[in-house]
């Protein structure tokens, strides 16, 4: 993997600026039949920049090719029962996501082959995932209810951690 460029702070006077000569880019899913039916929760780039994954209400899990628009040209990662609420990729293997759903799982998935190579049960409703900064575990956030309330607590675990 080539190296991260440097990052470079935007002085305050030019952030308008840069960002008014910026070409927006529309992406259209047919799959969506209307408000709410396909809910984008989730968005994120690959560490190198050449893909977009998205996570859906309606269980969609979609690779998109940032420079074809059409869904003709995107993947769709099949294997959540519930909505997918929140999609990251490992910083450091461009080719591997993380997603996490309200059916209590979080997947791992290698894009390349469109697989789901494991899976790893919650033991509630996934609300949100991290990868640690070198790739080599994830943090996962799980709705808890407790017995003395109806109220729903995030719970905070590793759920998946690489041999150092």
């Amino acid at each position: 993997m080539a190296p991260t460029p440097p990052r470079r702070s935007v002085p305050k006077d030019r952030f308008s600026a840069l960002f008014l000569s910026l070409k927006t880019q529309t992406y259209h899913d047919p799959s969506s039949r209307g408000p709410g039916s396909h809910t984008i929760r989730s968005i994120a780039w690959n560490p190198t920049g050449h893909l977009i994954a998205t996570g859906s209400a309606d269980r969609t899990l979609r690779i998109w090719n940032p420079e074809k628009t059409q869904v003709k040209n995107s993947t769709e990662l099949r294997g959540h029962t519930g909505g997918i609420e929140r999609v990251a990729w490992n910083p450091v293997k461009e080719a591997e996501l993380a997603s996490i759903s309200s059916d209590g799982t979080c997947k791992l998935w290698d894009v390349r082959s469109k697989s789901c190579v494991e899976t790893i049960q919650l033991g509630g409703e996934g609300l949100t995932i991290s990868w640690a900064a070198d790739g080599s575990a994830i943090m996962a956030g799980r709705k808890t209810f407790t017995p003395s309330n109806s109220h729903a607590v995030l719970t905070l675990t590793l759920v998946f951690s690489t041999p150092t």
